[in-house]
This record gives structure tokens, C-alpha cells and sequence, in this order.
């Protein structure tokens, strides 16, 4: 943790200011101690990171979640980081928000003093900003992931990673002038709520973007409700296992090369005509069995192993996500549909 952290943190539990007490120091970031409130709420600093969790405040399903997303990222703690992951995502996120290419993206950052990343992951994310902004770049996220953030990227100099819940932020209101919630909010247990909670943390002319899985056509909805009910009920251990089941089979669909071709539309289950590949149809129709050519098989595992186990995995419509950004007064700059889910940025405007 670096030492300038202290000025913008404060008590997750009451809002005042915090104290370093009994830290330990190396090269300059605070490696170990407490943080202490006006009300004497502690908080931890371990192996450089803040733990700002109430604990007493996560319930069980909140708390699977952060379990799942602790597994899934020690198991592929490289994920965005290698060149196949990092190059795919940087050209997926740049096509769904709107900057297309990447010196859009910078000269954007250039003006953000203070950047918030929440549901850093491994902290992909908060490395892209961080290397393209002057700003204080903020990772968070709720899982043991943000280890493996710091040892990626805690050396950066304006680089701040914490372990908290972005549902309940460490931050004063209107603090930040850019939030990124890239593929999280759904995972929280009510992801409009969120939502309203994190624009809530926009300064005036603040941007916010964000991505929520979409709701598909009605046999994938049948199948995905259906099959979530019984591996959000699994074991980490045999939910893996079913992953890797489900993704051989997605592996042995594009093995297979094919094409095939629907005639018309065909209602109701919102199939449209034209040619498909099989194992595309499949996974967008009928039951998620991802599979990409270009990740190697354990990341193909734990992509579909993110969708079987975690408890919260809310999709939405895009009537749903334009009435969020209309209700918070917020003016869209950008809105992106695709079959996986939909991407929006919009700005907070003067009153």
C-alpha cells in the first residue's frame, strides 16, 4: 500500500478517516499493520493490500461468489496479462465502449485524475489505465485475485489495489471521474442496485463504463437456469470437473468445423436465419460450452467454470440497462449489444 492511499480511503463502516497503526514498510510501500477509524473500526494491511471487508456485512452467497473468483483466478493468474488474452481483450474492449482504438482510449484517460477499477480481477484493467494516465488508477475487487493483482502490477506508481466490496466503496461520493465494472455487476446480488450505487461515486463530468450479460433467447435461458441450479450448488471441486466436461464438448463442436444454415427466422425462440457454426449455435441457442482456439484448455475451463458456479450471474435486457443510466440521469455516450452481454458508457452531466 502506498502511502498516499491514506488521504483518499475512508472507513468502509462509517465514512471518517483512518490512521496507520503498527506498520511495517519496504521499499516505501506499507507492507503490513491496521487501519484504524475515528470510531475505531481496524482494518487490516496485508501483503501490501488493504482489506477493507466487513466481514460481519458479506453474506454466504456473497461470500461464494468471492470464493469462486479466488479459484478461478489462481488457476489462470496469467489471464490478461500473456499476449493471446491481453490482445484479445484489449480489442474486445475497446470495440464494446466505443474508443476503437487504442490512442482514443488514451487521450480520454489523459484527462481522469482519478480512475476506479471495481472488479479488478488479476488487474488487467487497472494496468491499461495505469499505463496510459498521469490519474490515480484504484483496483478493487472483492477476492483473493487482488494478490495476484499486486504482484502484477502493485509497482506502478499510480497504482492503488484494494480488497473491498464495490458495493460498499471506501471512497467519499463524487470522487471519481472515471469508473470501469467490466463483466462484474451481474455477479452482485441485485445488479441494478450496484449499478446505482457506483454512479452515485461520479464527479460532475464523470464517465462510467460498464458490462452486464444480456438475456438470450429462451432455450439457453431454460438450459443455463436449469443447469445453474444444480452446479451453483457444487463443490469448487466437481464444479471444475463439470467445466471440463462441458468444455470438451465445446472443443469437440469446433473440432468439427461445420456450418450450418437455418432458413428463416424462426419466432418465439429467437433464432434468426442465415449460417451458423455449429458449435457457435450451440453455445449461443442451447448451453454455454465455450471454447476459443486461442486460449489454452485450462482457460477455456475456468470461462465456463465462471458462469456454472458463481450463485449471482443476473442477465438483463436492453430496455432494463437504458432505463438504469435514464433513472440515474446520465447521458449515454455509447451502448454496445452483442450476443454475450451489452457494454454502456455515459457521462454524468451538470444538474
Amino acid at each position: 500500500m502506498k502511502k498516499k492511499l491514506l488521504k483518499y480511503l475512508i472507513c468502509p463502516s462509517c465514512k471518517s478517516g483512518f490512521k496507520i497503526k503498527s506498520s511495517q514498510e519496504k521499499n516505501g510501500e506499507i507492507i503490513s499493520g491496521n487501519l484504524i477509524c475515528a470510531n475505531w473500526h481496524r482494518f487490516q494491511i496485508s501483503l501490501g493490500i488493504p482489506r477493507l471487508l466487513d466481514k460481519k456485512r458479506i453474506t454466504a452467497l456473497q461470500k461464494k461468489t468471492q470464493d469462486t473468483f479466488s479459484i478461478k483466478w489462481q488457476k489462470i493468474p496469467a489471464f490478461g496479462f500473456e499476449d493471446k488474452t491481453r490482445n484479445f481483450h484489449l480489442k474486445w474492449y475497446l470495440q464494446r465502449y466505443g474508443w476503437k482504438k487504442l490512442k482514443n482510449l488514451t487521450n480520454f484517460l489523459s484527462t481522469r485524475k482519478f480512475i476506479l477499477d471495481a472488479g479488478t480481477g488479476l488487474g488487467r484493467d487497472t494496468k491499461l489505465y495505469a499505463e496510459n494516465t498521469q490519474g490515480q488508477v484504484f483496483g478493487l475487487d472483492i477476492s483473493k485475485s487482488i494478490d495476484i493483482a499486486y504482484q502484477h502490477i502493485g509497482h506502478l506508481p499510480n497504482v492503488h489495489l484494494i480488497q473491498a466490496d464495490l458495493t460498499r466503496l471506501p471512497f467519499r461520493t463524487n470522487f471519481f471521474d472515471f469508473i470501469s465494472s467490466d463483466q462484474v455487476l451481474h455477479h452482485t446480488p441485485d445488479t441494478k442496485k450496484s449499478f446505482f450505487y457506483l454512479a452515485g461515486f461520479l464527479s460532475k463530468g464523470g464517465q462510467i463504463a460498464f458490462y452486464v450479460y444480456k438475456k438470450k433467447g429462451p432455450i439457453r435461458e431454460f438450459c443455463d437456469d436449469y443447469l445453474r441450479k444444480y452446479t451453483t450448488e457444487l463443490s469448487p471441486v466437481k464444479c471444475y470437473e463439470f467445466s471440463k466436461t462441458i468444455t470438451k464438448f465445446g472443443k469437440s463442436l469446433s473440432d468439427l468445423k461445420m456450418n450450418i444454415r437455418v432458413p428463416e427466422d424462426i419466432p418465439f425462440i429467437e433464432i434468426k436465419a442465415g449460417k451458423h457454426n455449429l458449435q457457435r449455435f450451440i453455445y449461443w441457442n442451447i448451453l454455454k460450452c465455450f471454447w476459443n482456439d486461442d486460449f489454452d484448455f485450462e482457460t477455456n475451463i475456468m470461462i465456463n467454470f465462471d458462469w456454472y458456479h458463481p450463485k449471482y450471474a443476473h442477465r438483463h435486457t436492453e430496455e432494463e440497462v437504458k432505463n438504469w443510466i435514464h433513472k440515474k440521469r446520465l447521458k449515454t455516450l455509447n451502448f454496445n449489444v452483442i450476443e454475450s452481454g451489452i457494454s454502456a458508457r455515459a457521462i454524468k452531466c451538470a444538474e
